[in-house]
């Protein structure tokens, strides 16, 4: 069954409007989001096509530590380790079928639990969320989505309301997401046990300092990195443990920017 990146969450110990004016400082076009009442949390968004980057944060402190949504948890958690890339959703419409095809790999199933967030306007937009845990892993699963519009509804209202548009720097497409990880073999034989996805070939990435392998997810790669040599990707492995820490993305002049943790790179192609 078809799964399609969907976002990637960078988790943030500030309001997400300094995220969005550091984005749109980089060339980005990037909007505010709203907030998650029941669970204390607010966010702003840039999107690339139906792919994009949230910036999420705590808004209400005790609502966000009582949350028992497993996002939200790991959220008030990783704030010992700082800002940065948190997690990745994959889109799916089959939310159903995969909790009952994570559960016969024995893995622990958490939903599907119902999500929405109150717009800036004061629509509401809703959804639905699958976590799992893997009992045999250190590494930490990424979580499932499927939105209440099709994909096709979703794009039309986004576009309306002005949230998917141009980015100036002429990014066009979200192309990947890096996780550091300590053993790449291991990371790599994980995801693909949980997600039956495709992989790449092993290569070397001499900026990041890594050998690196992707799980193909539609036309867009999750990159797993082992640190091998003084790079990005041993600076991100000792800084915050096996956490996404690049997205990368294609369109416009090639530069990367830090922003809160995280590295954003764009290449021409």
């Amino acid at each position: 069954m078809q799964l399609v990146f969907d976002h990637l969450v960078h988790f943030l110990d500030r309001a997400p409007a300094e995220a969005t004016e550091k984005f749109r400082q980089a060339g980005f076009h990037a909007v505010a989001g709203g907030r998650h009442e029941a669970w204390g949390t607010w966010n702003s968004l840039s999107y690339f096509g139906l792919s994009y980057v949230e910036f999420l944060a705590i808004e209400v402190d005790v609502l966000a530590e009582q949350s028992d949504n497993l996002l939200i948890r790991q959220l008030v958690q990783d704030r010992e380790i700082g800002e940065g890339l948190g997690q990745v959703a994959l889109r799916t419409k089959q939310m159903d079928e995969w909790a009952r095809i994570l559960a016969e790999k024995n893995l622990n199933v958490h939903g599907p639990v119902a999500g929405s967030r109150k717009r800036e306007d004061g629509s509401l937009l809703s959804w639905r969320m699958l976590f799992f845990e893997d009992p045999k892993s250190q590494l930490r699963p990424p979580f499932l989505i499927e939105w209440q519009q099709s994909d096709e509804e979703r794009e039309v209202d986004l576009r309306k309301r002005g949230i998917i548009a141009a980015h100036p720097n002429q990014a066009n497409d979200l192309q990947s997401v890096g996780y550091a990880v300590h053993d790449l073999e291991d990371a790599v034989n994980t995801w693909k046990r949980w997600l039956d996805c495709q992989v790449s070939s092993v290569w070397m990435d001499e900026q990041l300092g890594a050998r690196c392998q992707a799980l193909e997810l539609s036309g867009q790669r999750i990159v797993f990195c082992q640190p091998v040599t003084e790079g990005l990707a041993l600076q991100a492995l000792s800084a915050r443990g096996q956490n996404p820490f690049f997205a990368s993305f294609i369109g416009g002049s090639e530069g990367s920017e830090a922003i809160f943790g995280a590295t954003y790179i764009r290449s021409k192609q």
